[in-house]
């Protein structure tokens, strides 16, 4: 099957879908990967923009510095389900589950290539790579030496900074990077409002390569970062200014309006590898990360939010918050004082003899009205930890069968008063396994596999079956089928969420709780997909040409769909989702100066929770034009389009126009213009996401010598 004009040629590989170093026609699924030109091309100042340019990733944005990344879309609000590494490293949080896409302790400038495997990945990395895996990979510092300078000014407040030095110790290649970024946001909600969603953070990231000797090289990464991110807490006050104008007059005067938060992380990351022999190699990694976000502020409410009567009511469960508080604002306009309670008896099911806990509850907010408010200072403040270790083995057997296997240990550990009344641990063990056998030059058949112990969520059992028919050898079919599953985060699973006040003033009494608390029912199953997938991939050499076509079916049970809030907090396992479509990538080198790239999902679902059904668009994709000029002129001109995010349909036209000026025989200066224009009229993912205009842009000069 040698094909004479692929002879001495380099094709391109992928690391991250089997562990296995493979060619795209190789691997058992679908990959996008994002190289450093596309993404310098594109512009993009955060990763969550680059995944627009990837075939079903759905980007939505909850406010301005909070993304939400999701592959085939479900819940609006969360991303659960993809395993983000950052050069083998998960920044995948483990106690509320999310990935902090601005927190990234890595700039952009330092990423070499994105590979997205799309589909579920357990079997390669652990529960949690339900839906798919962002693998983002760091340029090696023996490709970037000497001094880079660059600095980023536009509108929306954009103001980046980003320095780096390379440089040869030894045998040891370093690179260290410093970067501070930060925006305003979106400018005003859709009550014309200023909306406080700007961010701001510096970071530090060192990265260093030693070759031991000629088989063995050892990692070094560390990096730090610390910032700051807007927002305006969603305390709600039990008193309503309709009703209760006096006492609402001097809350609002004492209640702070503002939560921002302070982020910091850090971590440090060490690789081992030793290339026994042409065919045999060990791989030792292990790393340690620390997250804290960091919120307080001073509230003030009714004297009633620490009323035993109103903390059993909430706790018994027959009476939410909501009725209270319609209680509360209208007992001045009922005529007859028994209303309410038919109201409570017949439309909520409260047994009789709890009503005098409702009328002890009203005539304490009654007294209240002319006297001084309670005032607390309060906190949601949250720090995760993470250690983790891994070896892995990969050994060629035959010159027809290849294998990797190995093992891994990780402890998580998630600390806060308020979301966790305290501290909840947790410990994993993994065993995973890849075997790749082509018994005939046409047919190559995968099988994998992920054994994982959890403690909080038990035991669980990932497989992969695959098989391949080579067309040619650039060009193959495939039919995959594999089994994912995601384990119940520790605030899904162990959360006590409650406000514990400190420095009381008024008339609450010491030691007095806050009638709110969202406690986890514990024993939440894990979540499961079964995935079906045919597809083919193929590279055209002749015409420089790689197109990726993919078929599926996932079917999803236990999925976690209920709304993790203080009030009314249930999660349970009783929702499912279902998706079937067709996705295709092409990418086309049409000329030596022209690339040509296309992208189209097609994505038909079904939810069973209502909050499933928003960040699925049926109909998304990208098309970009990637062009260099004579003069050292660059030039990328790209659409990204959805019909369907959050019910609100997103278009928008990105332009990048680079000039490259050499200064001496080896430095030079980089002016680089990007315009970002909204086609469409309407709020991003949610109707308060909006800008004064539909055009961003910003400009930037990077120098290196």
């Amino acid at each position: 099957m040698d094909e004479p004009e692929l002879q001495g040629m380099e094709l391109p590989t992928v690391l991250s879908a089997t562990r296995l170093k493979q060619a795209p026609s190789e691997v058992p699924g679908s990959m996008t990967v994002l190289d450093r030109d596309l993404i310098r091309a594109s512009g993009a100042r955060d990763v969550p923009e680059l995944m627009r340019l990837v075939p079903g990733m759905m980007v939505g944005y909850s406010v301005g510095h909070r993304s939400n990344v999701n592959y085939h879309g479900l819940n609006t609000t969360e991303a659960r389900r993809l395993q983000v590494l950052v050069d083998g490293r998960s920044v995948y949080r483990p106690g509320l589950a999310t990935v902090d896409w601005t927190d990234i302790p890595l700039a952009i400038e330092d990423i070499e290539r994105i590979e997205v495997f799309r589909g579920p990945n357990t079997a390669a990395y652990g529960a949690n790579a339900l839906m798919g895996v962002i693998n983002i990979i760091s340029t090696r510092p023996e490709m970037r030496q000497g001094t880079r300078l660059k600095i980023t000014d536009g509108n929306r407040g954009v103001r980046d900074l980003y320095a780096s030095q390379g440089g040869v110790i030894g045998s040891t290649h370093a690179r260290l990077s410093l970067f501070a970024k930060e925006d305003t946001g979106f400018d005003f909600d859709d009550d014309g409002e200023d909306y406080r969603d700007s961010r701001r953070l510096n970071a530090v990231n060192l990265l260093g390569t030693t070759q031991i000797d000629a088989s063995q090289s050892l990692h070094l990464q560390l990096g730090a970062k610390e910032g700051s991110n807007q927002v305006d807490n969603d305390y709600t006050v039990l008193a309503e200014p309709t009703n209760d104008a006096y006492l609402y007059d001097r809350l609002v005067a004492q209640h702070d309006d503002v939560s921002d938060v302070t982020a910091r992380d850090y971590f440090v990351q060490l690789r081992w590898k030793n290339e026994l022999t042409p065919t045999h190699s060990i791989e030792l990694k292990t790393y340690a990360q620390h997250m804290e976000r960091l919120s307080d502020w001073r509230a003030c409410d009714s004297p009633v939010v620490f009323s035993p009567e109103l903390r059993a009511l909430y706790e018994a469960g027959n009476v939410y918050p909501r009725r209270i508080n319609y209680i509360l604002r209208n007992r001045g306009k009922w005529g007859d004082p028994d209303f309410y309670r038919d109201y409570l008896v017949t439309g909520d099911g409260l047994p009789a003899d709890m009503l005098p806990l409702v009328e002890s509850v009203v005539a304490q907010h009654a007294a209240a009205r002319s006297g001084p408010p309670a005032c607390w200072d309060i906190n949601e403040n949250l720090r995760e930890t993470r250690y983790e270790a891994e070896l892995q083995n990969t050994l060629q057997v035959t010159d027809r069968l290849r294998s990797v296997f190995g093992g891994n240990l990780r402890y998580d550990q998630a600390k806060s008063e308020t979301l966790f009344g305290g501290k909840v641990e947790n410990h994993i063990g993994q065993l995973f396994g890849h075997l790749e056998y082509r018994p005939f030059d046409r047919w190559m058949f995968h099988a994998g596999a992920m054994a994982e112990q959890d403690r909080l969520s038990g035991f669980s059992f990932s497989p992969r079956l695959a098989a391949q028919y080579f067309i040619r050898p650039t060009h193959s079919l495939r039919l995959v089928y594999s089994e994912a599953v995601r384990s119940p985060d520790m605030y899904e699973n162990n959360a006590r969420w409650t406000y514990v006040p400190r420095n009381l003033s008024g008339p609450a009494v010491s030691g007095a709780e806050y009638y709110a608390i969202a406690e986890a029912p514990g024993g939440l199953d894990q979540e499961r997909i079964r995935s079906s997938e045919v597809g083919y991939n193929g590279y055209f050499h002749a015409l420089a040409l790689a197109v990726d076509v993919r078929g599926f079916y996932e079917d999803i049970d236990n999925l976690i769909s209920d709304p993790l809030q203080i009030v009314n907090f249930r999660p349970t396992n009783d929702a499912s989702a279902r998706f079937t479509g067709g996705e295709i990538q092409v990418d086309w080198e049409a000329t030596r100066h022209d690339r040509l790239r296309l992208t189209y999902a097609y994505v038909d679902f079904t939810a069973s929770n209502r909050l499933d059904q928003r960040l699925t668009a049926r109909n998304s994709g990208s098309a970009a034009w990637l062009r260099q000029w004579p003069a050292a002129i660059h030039s990328s001109l790209i659409y990204y389009g959805a019909d369907q995010l959050n019910e609100r349909r997103f278009e928008r036209l990105d332009g990048r126009l680079a000039k490259r000026l050499a200064i001496g025989s080896s430095s030079a200066l980089e002016l680089a213009l990007t315009m970002q224009y909204r086609l469409d009229d309407e709020g991003l993912t949610w109707p308060e996401n909006l800008y004064e205009t539909r055009d961003q842009y910003y400009l930037s000069a990077e120098l290196s010598f």
